[in-house]
């Protein structure tokens, strides 16, 4: 069983369009005139916030960074005889699970040392898995990674992740589902986005896209 550690997780560059067009969305709305088009397209941004944040995922490719204090470990039950079960289990680094998928692409790992200076962690001692939600830095068998010298932060892995730079890119259950939240908040303008999702039937459409966690 993999043990991740605590992770940070910060949007270096966000997404360059929101998921769904004005346009798509005031035909949704049956809207023709242009005085709400502001209204209209901060409710796109909420929707599609509302939508990774239930779900867990990004929609549109952006950047991240990944921090963590420490290398997640793995351990290894099976390396001990019955006879031998009280002893500590061994640990050794194994992967590490990346947040907001789809994962799309790892751009560097850095690894910093006491005095804040970076150092990047060759390319060749890690896979990077995408075939899998979520997706993984996997090491190479056998690779003994360097240990941060910074107490926080001392591993940051970078990274990028989404389903596609167009709105088409998007699944379209993901899209209908923010389409009838924003049709709910526009019509009730004062529910919360916790109404807004039960109430319009987008948190059952979002359901089979939710993820469990990263462990």
């Amino acid at each position: 069983m993999m043990h991740q550690p605590l992770y940070r997780l910060v949007e270096t560059t966000p997404p360059a369009i929101e998921p769904l067009t004005l346009g798509e969305v005031k035909t949704f709305l049956r809207v023709d005139q242009t005085s709400d088009d502001t209204l209209i397209s901060s409710l796109i941004m909420a929707a599609r916030m509302f939508c990774e944040v239930n779900t867990g995922r990004s929609l549109i490719t952006r950047s991240y960074s990944l921090f963590l204090d420490r290398w997640p470990e793995v351990r290894h039950p099976r390396l001990f005889r019955p006879e031998q079960r009280r002893l500590p289990l061994t640990l050794e680094p194994s992967a590490i699970n990346l947040p907001a998928p789809p994962l799309l692409s790892v751009t560097q790992i850095n690894i910093y040392a006491a005095d804040n200076s970076a150092a990047v962690f060759d390319s060749g001692s890690y896979f990077v898995d995408t075939a899998g939600v979520p997706g993984r830095v996997v090491l190479i068998s056998g690779t003994v990674p360097p240990l941060p010298g910074r107490v926080a932060n001392g591993i940051e892995i970078q990274f990028t992740a989404g389903y596609g730079a167009a709105e088409d890119d998007v699944p379209v259950l993901l899209r209908q589902g923010m389409l009838q939240v924003i049709a709910h908040l526009y019509e009730h303008r004062g529910d919360s986005p916790d109404q807004a999702l039960l109430a319009s039937g987008a948190a059952a459409i979002f359901q089979p896209y939710r993820l469990m966690g990263l462990s």
